[in-house]
């Protein structure tokens, strides 16, 4: 949700003075709808361009990875019985209390450390595509700031959703 939220990004990038300098809301709805539906974006350079489909790439596996574990969840809760939903019940609380924990772990080591994290992360999953000039479109849309922004909202909404999880399975199962 957040990676498609041009008005999130607004806020983010107005933080940042980034709004100052091009006409961020076009360039930003670009971006999503190549996200979308890979929209041809013929305004950045081809590293740019490589770094943009690797995010899009990224951000897919991750929706697939969520859709195939809420259905997997919500069929398993209609398929099993009683004694075996209580069981879903506890596991699903006992991997959201462990989410919550790793995502509040790192979202301190994340958040103390941005530019060592952000580095990290980038080194990871853009092997090839990661740095750019600093007078690069990538780098005036999205500074490095906009990303500390983002990465906080995301860490807070996974902490969230743990929790709202945990707390929801563990009433479900007393009842």
């Amino acid at each position: 949700v957040l990676s498609f939220n041009s008005s999130i990004w607004l806020i983010l990038q107005e933080r940042t003075g980034a709004l100052d300098s091009v006409d961020v809301k076009t360039y930003n709805d670009l971006i999503i709808e190549f996200f979308r539906n890979g929209l041809d974006l013929d305004f950045v350079n081809e590293g740019e361009l490589s770094h943009i489909e690797d995010v899009r790439t990224t951000i897919t596996i991750v929706n697939i990875l969520f859709a195939f574990s809420f259905v997997s969840l919500i069929s398993g809760f209609s398929y099993f019985s009683k004694s075996q939903k209580r069981f879903l019940l506890d596991a699903t609380r006992k991997i959201s209390i462990f989410i919550f924990v790793i995502t509040l772990i790192l979202s301190i080591l994340i958040l103390t450390n941005f530019q060592t994290s952000f580095l990290s992360f980038h080194k990871i999953f853009f092997v090839k595509n990661f740095v750019f000039p600093a007078d690069s479109l990538l780098k005036t849309l999205y500074p490095d700031e906009f990303f500390f922004g983002l990465s906080a909202l995301y860490l807070i909404s996974v902490l969230v959703v743990s929790l709202a999880v945990a707390v929801l399975s563990h009433k479900l199962k007393l009842k």
